[in-house]
């Protein structure tokens, strides 16, 4: 996250364990929400989107867990909230255990793709008598039966001493991040070897060519790596989505955008995940949605619009992913002849 700057193939991704497919009690998935089409509209709107500035999501790989992060104005605050599907229903959500001590602020939660482990993005300081909150940086948590073990903040060879931003993890292990420099920011990597995480180290070119790049979102098979840019002459305005896509021999395209399925001239628009089961993109946006009834509005009108996604705070979309698989496959195709 910058503060206020802030494939051919099919989406490798997990799939819905057959186990809780066949479950005849089990909750539909997303909260029973539809599944969105080709034009992205507010995700799960009064329950997860409360009108409050929402953005970040991941799901355990079955679906059953769902986290999202949430601001308070002038980001005073930051919370992770969670809802669990139980085998009859949803839980109502409420902040994460994790998330809870009002002294430190928590965001950008990420999931592993074998649900093993949990990263995000926190102000906490790394000593616990600390007092005053210490540089943003990614703690961990592991999966212990249900539920998961205390946070644990990641070794300077990740974090850094500065601010570091929105993890993102493959299957083989490789985490990637942002670690904020100046208005911009680095896309990192780090991977998990004997035992210990290897010293960050930038992404090679064709990544961190744009001086003003933000949070990284890695494909958990390494195929495609998506970025919010901003600055670029084919931008609609603001953040715009990117996506930097592997071919067969190894190497990367350039950044490709992605189009008006998740940008707009917006510009809060850091935020880009995709579902474990490969079907729809989330992303967050400040964009508004427009008022179509024509009436004269009212000061309850007003009241009620501070509880709507879409009110200009930033909101979490989602939209069927199919576009992205075009996309894919066009700039592999269009880099290869």
């Amino acid at each position: 996250m910058l503060l206020r700057l802030i494939a051919t193939g099919a989406l490798s991704f997990c799939c819905w364990s057959s186990a809780r497919s066949v479950c005849a009690q089990a909750a539909p998935p997303y909260l029973g929400q539809a599944l969105p089409g080709a034009e992205a509209v507010p995700f799960a709107p009064g329950i997860l989107n409360s009108g409050l500035s929402t953005r970040d999501i991941t799901l355990m790989p079955d679906g059953s867990e769902i986290y999202v992060g949430v601001f308070l104005p002038g980001f005073r605050k930051a919370v992770i909230i969670e809802t669990h599907e139980g085998g009859r229903g949803w839980s109502a959500p409420e902040v994460a255990a994790f998330s809870r001590d009002s002294k430190w602020r928590c965001l950008e939660p990420c999931i592993s793709p074998d649900g093993g482990q949990f990263f995000f993005v926190s102000d906490r300081p790394a000593d616990p008598k600390a007092v005053k909150p210490g540089p943003f940086g990614i703690w961990k948590m592991d999966r212990v039966g249900q539920s998961w073990s205390e946070p644990r903040r990641l070794p300077e060879t990740v974090n850094g001493n500065g601010n570091t931003f929105y993890p993102t993890i493959t299957r083989e292990g490789v985490l990637h991040f942002l670690r904020e420099e100046g208005q911009g920011g680095w896309l990192m990597r780090s991977s998990w070897k004997k035992g210990e995480w290897t010293a960050a180290e930038k992404l090679p070119p064709p990544f961190n060519g744009d001086p003003l790049q933000a949070n990284p979102r890695v494909d958990p098979d390494g195929q495609f790596i998506l970025v919010p840019l901003m600055g670029r002459t084919d931008s609609l305005g603001g953040a715009d989505y990117y996506g930097y896509f592997r071919r067969d021999d190894g190497t990367w395209t350039g950044p490709v955008h992605l189009g008006p399925s998740v940008n707009s001239p917006a510009g809060d628009e850091f935020s880009i995940n995709l579902s474990p089961d490969g079907k729809v993109v989330f992303f967050g946006s400040d964009r508004a949605l427009p008022r179509l009834d024509g009436k004269p509005l009212k000061w309850a009108d007003i009241l009620s619009e501070r509880t709507q996604p879409g009110n200009g705070n930033t909101t979490l979309w989602w939209v069927d992913a199919g576009f992205l698989r075009d996309i894919r496959a066009k700039a592999i195709s269009a880099q290869r002849k």
